[in-house]
């Protein structure tokens, strides 16, 4: 799938048709917790790594990008898968007791379903990662659609994640608003033609730098007015 190039109308201040909703990073902090176990992982399998490689490298890709950049392009599809599952899981034994939401995030999936406006989640990690923070928060009731990386989509920086998200809400790409915090997920919005904005709460400075179309930052989900967004009608 490819990002919407056509001429558009002008963002002027609307509140959006639809929301898209990154998961890590985003819904919650945890970037450290992906990190520690992919330098922990990396570490058992005889390519250890450290945080600087990580950050500069492999935070926020996909898997299979990750597993080819630390192991070599050569990797085959069942290493790739092995490593893969092998990371989530450690990933998933050390963040789900400490997991908890960005502050705001409930309070605007809130607001959001109470003026009608559907969401959808859209995230470069596995489903049991997804259906992890989904079901763990207990915000799985205001999200109409979840699209993850089990589902055979390119990742972000690809645009498909999010231009499937659209699809399934019934929306045009140009009037969602994507909450993101990675530049792949800038990138990824940029790609389908999506205004974003930016949570900052988990974002490395690096990110925030190349931020540059974003609609705002804001530190979290507390302060955002969804009445006031930009986005194209």
């Amino acid at each position: 799938m490819r990002g919407r190039k056509s001429r558009m109308s002008p963002l002027v201040p609307h509140p959006p048709l639809a929301a898209i909703f990154d998961v890590d990073g985003t819904m919650v902090d945890n970037a450290r917790y992906h990190e520690r176990a992919w330098i922990e992982l990396a570490g058992r399998r005889g390519r250890p790594i450290d945080g600087e490689y990580y950050r500069k490298n492999i935070h926020a890709r996909a898997n299979d990008l990750i597993v080819r950049t630390v192991f070599g392009e050569g990797c085959s599809a069942e290493f790739v898968r092995t490593v893969s599952r092998e990371k989530e899981e450690l990933y998933r034994e050390t963040f789900r007791p400490a997991m908890k939401d960005t502050p705001g995030l409930t309070g605007l999936l809130e607001a959001l379903s109470a003026r009608g406006i559907p969401c959808a989640a859209a995230s470069n990690s596995p489903k049991e990662n997804v259906d992890m923070v989904l079901d763990g928060l207990g915000i799985r009731k205001f999200f109409r659609a979840v699209v993850d990386a089990d589902q055979g989509l390119r990742g972000k920086p690809a645009p498909d994640l999010l231009l499937a998200a659209a699809e399934r809400l019934g929306v045009p790409p140009e009037s969602c608003v994507v909450f993101e915090d990675s530049a792949s997920g800038f990138a990824a919005a940029d790609n389908a033609g999506m205004p974003y904005v930016v949570i900052a709460h988990g974002a490395t400075a690096e990110d925030r730098s190349r931020a540059t179309n974003a609609l705002a930052m804001y530190p979290d989900f507390r302060s955002i007015d969804i009445e006031s967004l930009p986005v194209r009608r």
